[in-house]
């Protein structure tokens, strides 16, 4: 690795970042508002006993009526879930497998927590019922929190889980009074708080219309962004899990996002306004994915729900690689060997572009040696000149047809391989808890004695210095010589905090790219 294939990565990463963001814009730009006809899921009561139809609960339910303050628990076999008093989704609790006591918290308990609070206007002023007491209807599986605003209306919210970690969500809403009622503007909020602790730990809003998926990032700032067209889905994810909402009836009429200067960030679910006549009931109906972001699971389900899961920009290639390491996962049954394997069939594939690039450094090294002579002759008579000697030098370089862009070409068909492969060892959930060997006991943190680290900068320099062609000034030596020792010193730096399994790729890689020199260099 030379400074001119350093300088062809930095160069990648600052067009693949703003070509990123400005796809991104455009995608923002294009998808339009979508006006559609709302199909309400109406029922009618059969008696009086409006609290009857309200009451979502099965035979097997307890009812909770707790104090003021307390909380309320669910379980199943996926999660553990806390719900308060004031009918907010406290506390998400993730089961890393079915029936297993180790969990990873998706929603954290906060003071500002909004998860699950159903917010809208009725008679122009605004309405938030967390100031309310909520009861807890518990089932096996599901739960329900209920209120009654007096004589005017009830408000149920319901979720019932499937066995693979999909749910319905209900909201129900009964007229209570002998007056019409409209809800304008209903909306379903969910949180999401940035930790700074954790810097694998990324969270997004996702929103998906269209073919398109818009990805929110928190901001230093606040402010709220409408979103102005139909989503097909929507939700929230970290790096690894997610809680998606999709297959809404009435479908989903638009998003809302804001932000706050903590970078946290609130996603507001928008409906259509509801209409209740006296005694009329009305429901807002959608199922919700909650889990890990497992590409093959979610694309089962249907939606795109695959989508959520990003493979980065190079998203076409990241996809079969994706299925290539759960192919050799199925051989070894080791995601670390998985890797390896991967990494040498990847090099194999990209063995020609390679070995054209070395062969062309290795030729521009023969003919630079041979014009040294030259070179040094022409600093001592344009000493005092440097645009003539730069100009005889150029000259120089084409009588000896030295290309200095020559190896670059090689390189720039293996690029999109390489950032394709970064985000998807990044992004696969299937790494997260998967063991190697030794003290390597899950893929997707950071190596903890920091070996793959410092295998990873020495095989880099041993790379690098191989790769190296003579310097043809004073000045272009220095250059070498520092991005020599200060690239992987750097890089090394960084990797203390990388994932395993992605440094684990790069050292084999750089591993058979030092293999691949050796064989160039004894071949000529």
């Amino acid at each position: 690795m030379d400074k001119r294939f350093v300088i062809f990565i930095i160069i990648s990463v600052a067009v693949l970042y703003f070509s990123n963001y400005y796809a991104m814009q455009k995608a923002k730009q294009k998808i339009s508002t979508s006006h559609i006809n709302i199909t309400e899921k109406t029922t009618k009561p059969e008696s009086d006993e409006i609290e009857k139809i309200l009451k979502i609960s099965d035979e097997k339910a307890l009812v909770e009526s707790n104090e003021k303050g307390s909380d309320y628990q669910f379980e199943n076999n996926f999660l553990k879930m806390s719900a308060n008093s004031k009918g907010i989704l406290k506390e998400v609790l993730l089961k890393t497998a079915p029936n297993n006591e180790e969990l990873i918290a998706f929603i954290k308990p906060n003071e500002q927590n909004d998860n699950f609070n159903f917010e809208y206007a009725v008679n122009e002023e605004n309405v938030n019922d967390k100031k309310e007491h909520w009861d807890f209807n518990r089932g096996t599986e599901n739960f329900t929190l209920e209120l009654k605003k007096k004589e005017q209306y009830q408000i149920a919210k319901k979720i019932s889980f499937f066995n693979n970690q999909t749910a319905k969500v209900e909201i129900k809403i009964g007229n209570l009074s002998k007056n019409v009622i409209e809800l304008k503007t209903p909306k379903l909020i969910w949180q999401l708080v940035k930790e700074r602790s954790s810097p694998q730990n990324i969270k997004q809003i996702v929103i998906y219309s269209k073919a398109k998926v818009l990805r929110i990032k928190p901001q230093k700032k606040s402010g709220i962004e409408k979103v102005d067209y139909t989503p097909e889905w929507l939700g929230i994810k970290d790096q690894y899990f997610c809680m998606i909402f999709y297959k809404s009836n009435p479908q989903f009429s638009s998003a809302i996002v804001k932000y706050s200067e903590d970078q946290s960030m609130s996603l507001y679910i928008v409906f259509p306004n509801i209409e209740l006549m006296p005694g009329e009931t009305k429901v807002i109906e959608m199922h919700a994915y909650l889990g890990p972001q497992n590409y093959e699971n979610l694309k089962k389900i249907g939606y795109q729900l695959q989508h959520v899961v990003h493979f980065g920009f190079f998203h076409i290639i990241g996809v079969p690689l994706y299925y290539l390491l759960k192919f050799f996962y199925s051989i070894t049954k080791n995601y670390g060997f998985a890797i390896i394997l991967l990494t040498i069939l990847i090099r194999v594939i990209l063995w020609w572009p390679t070995q054209k690039s070395y062969s062309s450094m290795k030729k521009m090294q023969t003919a630079m040696n041979k014009m040294q002579p030259r070179l040094k002759t022409l600093k001592e008579i344009y000493k005092n000149e440097p645009a003539k000697l730069n100009e005889e030098t150029m000259k120089l370089y084409r009588e000896y047809q030295i290309n200095p862009m020559g190896g670059c070409l090689p390189m720039l068909l293996q690029m999109p391989v390489f950032f394709a492969l970064y985000s998807t060892l990044v992004s696969s959930v299937e790494l997260k808890g998967a063991p190697f060997i030794w003290f390597w006991k899950d893929l997707s943190l950071k190596d903890p004695y920091y070996v793959l680290p410092l295998l990873m900068g020495i095989s880099m320099f041993i790379q690098q210095k191989m790769s190296t062609p003579p310097a043809a000034t004073p000045e272009a030596a220095a250059q070498q010589k520092m991005m020599l020792y200060f690239m992987p010193a750097m890089l090394t730096f960084f990797a203390f905090v990388w994932p395993s399994g992605l440094l684990l790729y790069w050292v084999v890689s750089n591993i058979l790219s030092i293999g691949q020199q050796l064989l160039i260099n004894r071949s000529r």
